[in-house]
């Protein structure tokens, strides 16, 4: 509907320009035939409308919205899930086939129709039909036992059972008695026509019929029957043995096969088990020979860095994180390579706490000197009564803390050692750990720090 009230105070001059380009004149949509404001078509058309044409997602065919729902019924490239085995986005036309070979789908046993009740996985079906054989052949015998042959001298007549299989049904005494009684007499015309029984003529000379002997007519019907019934029995019953047969053989080459496999198991566990004593056995030699590298390692090591002078010079690297260590307790003491007197001479080492011990415990750095044992103690001089001399390098070379003493050779830290390492024995005031902190020295310089070692070799 046009004009809008809203374009009533348009001048008349503007009133044609403007028709046909009003926002709310009201226009009709040509897909669904509703009345809308012009400014909303779009929107409309886009969001709204019902009859909008719009494009699967999944096999980008165009269709009505109001139909979308439809389309996701019969959409071949939607996707499903399959709920056995929880997997995702399966295109509706390759639903059927996953089924089919889904490990996890259930089937039902291909016995089930002689009484197997058994229904697992697709993956399964073949495990369960090799642990089911006996079960399985008792069931289709069970079905078999089933078909009743009844053979008697009198006539019968052939059905099928509900099974298909097909049996033999004798008469019963009524209806041999009806048979017998179905011979009548009938004229001379009749009597040679019917030629089941012989004429005679009685005192009046007329002819009669007299029928044959009781029950001829209705057994020589029923023989006939009976003999078409035992062929079809025959025929049922050959080809019931010939699947016991082929079952049989069946369930032999299973038992074959499986006393196979059991031998063959066996023999996989045996070589299995020789396998692991392998690998136990080389864990053991590489474990052995990781000892051996370890310890070849740390020889290696010592004599790196050991000298065999009386001299040493000790490089305490990493040393803020080493104190922190010490601080929380996690390693109070540092011990230092090992170095000599001589190439023969006592073994020795410095032990340092980071954050003091005993008397200076929290409070100075401590150092201690280490009589070790060594492989010459035996032609060397006892008690140990060397001078030590010990020393924190300042790296500006300006201020070295020295500190030196003279062994107590009285004390057993001093005797040939007969452990590893004697009590160690130094200054537990060595140094303050204010002094290290202090940014006029340079003890700490790139986080490490120089110990050095001064034995005096006088009267060796």
């Amino acid at each position: 509907m046009w004009p809008s009230i809203l374009c009533v105070l348009l001048q008349p001059a503007h009133q044609g320009q403007h028709e046909g380009q009003c926002d709310y004149e009201t226009v009709t949509c040509e897909a669904c035939q509703l009345h809308i404001l012009r400014n909303d078509k779009d929107r409309h058309n886009e969001r709204e409308c019902e009859a909008r044409t719009l494009n699967c997602k999944y096999c980008k065919v165009s269709f009505n919205f109001k139909d979308i729902k439809a389309h996701d019924e019969i959409c071949t490239k939607f996707p499903m899930q399959c709920k056995d085995c929880g997997k995702k986005k399966i295109p509706r036309e390759k639903f059927p086939e996953h089924v089919k070979t889904c490990a996890k789908s259930k089937m039902a046993c291909q016995f089930s129709k002689v009484g197997c009740h058994a229904v697992v996985d697709n993956g399964k079906q073949h495990d369960h039909e090799q642990s089911s054989i006996m079960d399985h052949l008792r069931m289709v015998l069970t079905a078999l036992s089933s078909v009743v042959l009844v053979q008697s001298d009198g006539f019968g007549e052939y059905q099928d059972d509900c099974g298909g299989l097909g049996l033999y049904r004798a008469p019963e005494e009524k209806a041999v008695a009806e048979a017998a009684a179905s011979g009548k007499a009938y004229s001379n015309s009749s009597s040679s026509r019917a030629g089941g029984g012989e004429g005679r003529r009685d005192s009046n000379g007329l002819g009669l019929y007299q029928a044959p002997d009781e029950g001829t007519a209705g057994a020589s019907v029923a023989s006939g029957r009976g003999r078409k019934s035992t062929v079809g029995l025959e025929q049922k019953v050959t080809a019931l043995e010939n699947i016991v047969c082929v079952l049989s053989r069946e369930l032999e080459r299973s038992s074959l096969t499986q006393e196979a496999q059991a031998r063959q198991h066996h023999l996989d566990q045996e070589k299995i088990e020789g396998l692991h004593s392998k690998i136990r056995q080389l864990e053991r030699t590489l474990t052995m020979r990781d000892l051996k590298l370890s310890e070849t390692e740390q020889t290696l090591t010592e004599l790196e860095l050991c000298t065999f002078d009386g001299v040493f010079v000790w490089k305490v690297a990493d040393f803020s994180h080493r104190r922190q260590d010490a601080l929380a307790g996690r390693s109070p003491a540092l011990f230092s390579p090992a170095f000599y007197s001589s190439k023969y001479g006592y073994k020795m080492c410095l032990r340092l706490y980071l954050n003091g011990d005993g008397t200076g415990r929290g409070t100075h750095l401590s150092l201690f000197f280490v009589v070790m044992r060594g492989k010459y103690d035996a032609l060397l001089k006892w008690p140990f009564s060397q001078k030590v001399t010990l020393m924190l390098l300042d790296q500006n070379n300006r201020e070295h803390i020295i500190d030196a003493f003279r062994p107590d050779t009285s004390s057993t830290s001093f005797q040939r050692p007969i452990s590893e390492m004697n009590i160690a024995s130094g200054c537990p005031l060595f140094c303050p750990l204010a002094k290290l902190a202090s940014a006029k020295n340079s003890y700490v310089r790139e986080d490490t720090i120089f110990i050095k070692a001064i034995v005096d070799l006088t009267g060796l």
